[in-house]
């Protein structure tokens, strides 16, 4: 195996530091916290001004007016488009025209407002209108008759799974589900994965029978409360009645689903962050790199210099402050 170049072992250096700085900020705002800030949004800003420049300026624009590639109407409107681009830029170069860049940061936002309310309309209040005008019914996949697709949306499955579940029931139905999650063509990790997935509730047992006419009971106690949630939630927001006795217990009950989406959706979040914060500290430890490169970066001990390095900078940092009289304390009040 090819060892890990030098210029990637400093690079993982540079993370760790680069992590210990941005958590420095749990004791408090401070110049190396500050420094990781401004790095970031530079970065940021640097990568997104070029690929849109290589995306869409490039070819977009400057390709079709000096390139010949467009004639026109077209022409005209990169043109427009070009000018649009320049006023943004012409408070660089006089203070007083900032109000020019004000009319091509209009039409961006409603442009893209115009966009947005058209794909949240879409994928929300259609995907939502979609589910609530269907069938409460939750039939179960019959694993002897069902197509590819229900096969690989099973708890469990894939499409490799689904593939050879099909030619496994052509040469043998299946009897039960412990025998279709056991056929030989199946590999030990395919088994393995669809050993976890077994459930009565929400796993493959409350999803997928061996003959039709089944259901799952689970499931359609539950798309009774989803539309029952959806329908006091818009009760709620009806303002024409008084939220008063079996009305007012609707809108409550609209209420608490409504909390509970919000608070499902937050939980998600900071799972997500708790998630990427985990994957932080794994690359931190080298446990997501081969023994050989991990001994190369030495992760934990480039840790501790780094918290060294760091501590010692804001003990520098808060004695300065406090020489200039800049810190909390400096006029006898504390």
């Amino acid at each position: 195996m090819t060892a890990l170049p030098w210029i990637d072992v400093v690079g993982y250096w540079v993370g760790i530091f680069i992590t210990f700085c941005c958590l420095s900020f749990l004791y408090k705002d401070n110049p190396f916290y500050k420094l990781i800030e401004h790095l970031f949004i530079g970065v940021s800003v640097g990568y997104l001004i070029v690929l849109q420049y290589g995306d869409n300026i490039e070819p977009k624009v400057v390709d079709a007016i000096f390139g010949g590639g467009v004639h026109g109407v077209w022409l005209a409107l990169r043109a427009v488009a070009l000018v649009l681009v320049v006023m943004m830029f012409v408070k660089v170069l006089q203070p007083r025209w900032a109000w020019l860049g004000r009319y091509p940061l209009a039409f961006v936002v409603a442009f893209y407002a115009g966009l947005q309310v058209n794909a949240v309309a879409q994928s929300e209040l259609g995907e939502q209108i979609k589910f609530s005008a269907g069938s409460i019914d939750a039939p179960k996949v019959d694993l002897n008759h069902a197509a590819p697709e229900a096969l690989t949306a099973l708890p469990g499955s894939s499409p490799a799974v689904a593939k050879k579940w099909i030619a496994e029931r052509a040469q043998r139905p299946f009897a039960s589900l412990d025998d279709a999650a056991t056929r030989p063509s199946l590999t030990p990790l395919e088994r393995d994965d669809l050993a976890a997935a077994r459930g009565s509730l929400v796993g493959l047992d409350a999803r997928a029978a061996v003959e039709p006419g089944h259901h799952d009971g689970f499931g359609i106690a539950s798309n009774l409360l989803l539309l029952a949630g959806l329908l006091a939630s818009l009760v709620y927001f009806y303002f024409s009645v008084a939220h008063r006795g079996p009305i007012g217990g609707i809108s409550r009950f609209g209420v608490w689903t409504l909390m509970i989406g919000f608070g499902a959706s937050f939980g998600l979040t900071v799972q997500g962050r708790i998630s990427l914060a985990i994957g932080r500290a794994y690359d931190v430890l080298g446990r997501t790199l081969a023994p050989q490169d991990a001994a190369r970066v030495h992760g934990p001990l480039v840790s501790l210099v780094s918290i060294g390095l760091i501590t010692a900078g804001i003990v520098i940092w808060e004695r300065r402050t406090r020489d200039r009289g800049d810190g909390p304390g400096a006029d006898g009040q504390s």
